[in-house]
């Protein structure tokens, strides 16, 4: 499946969520929960611990469907960062510490498919890992380290400046630029995607 069909399947999944049918939440469950479970294991390091946050996750996603905005973000994008945020939330709550590059987007295909997943869901997966990382490398530099000292080692805003010797505001700069022009530059590429698909079905 290409990746503009999965995420329009998606965004047709969400609505029925939001309609409070079973089956988009099915839907959306059968095809992330590898990933969620996956990006959950990389920052709890502990198997049950991510089991009870993919739970808690995709039950999130059910009773609280309207927090997902589509011009925003895909739905993938939408559970990987309540997943990430969940995890997290567990891991300070026990005292833990958030290792570096918890979140490896570039590798969660692969972990994925070791963990189960389908040739098609792997290769959805991978696809999808594979545009995140090429927006993130194609970020200014400055605004690449802070996003990802932000998303991927969960550092506070005030931890990043200390990190990298910057004033706080110029940190908060760099990490909302960063994600508007990571965002504009996944958009496009989806709709580049389905541009390109549409013309081969011509």
């Amino acid at each position: 499946m290409a990746v503009n069909e999965a995420n329009l399947d998606d965004i047709t999944a969400m609505a029925a969520v939001a309609r409070g049918e079973p089956e988009g939440l099915s839907r959306l469950y059968d095809r992330y929960h590898r990933l969620v479970f996956t990006l959950c294991l990389r920052i709890l390091k502990d198997r049950g611990e991510a089991e009870d946050v993919l739970i808690e996750v995709f039950q999130e996603l059910w009773e609280r469907s309207a927090r997902f905005d589509a011009t925003r973000g895909s739905p993938l994008s939408y559970l990987s960062t309540l997943a990430r945020s969940r995890a997290i939330d567990r891991l300070r709550s026990r005292g833990g510490k958030i290792r570096a590059a918890s979140l490896d987007i570039e590798h969660a295909g692969q972990q994925a498919q070791s963990t189960g997943a389908t040739p098609g869901e792997s290769a959805d997966l991978g696809e999808q890992c594979q545009r995140v990382t090429a927006a993130l490398r194609a970020l200014d530099p400055e605004y690449r380290q802070a996003v990802e000292l932000s998303f991927y080692d969960g550092l506070s805003h005030s931890e990043i400046a200390a990190k990298l010797d910057k004033p706080l505001g110029t940190v908060k700069t760099y990490i909302r630029q960063g994600l508007i022009r990571l965002r504009d530059r996944l958009q496009s590429r989806t709709a580049d995607a389905v541009s390109g698909a549409n013309s081969s079905d011509e």
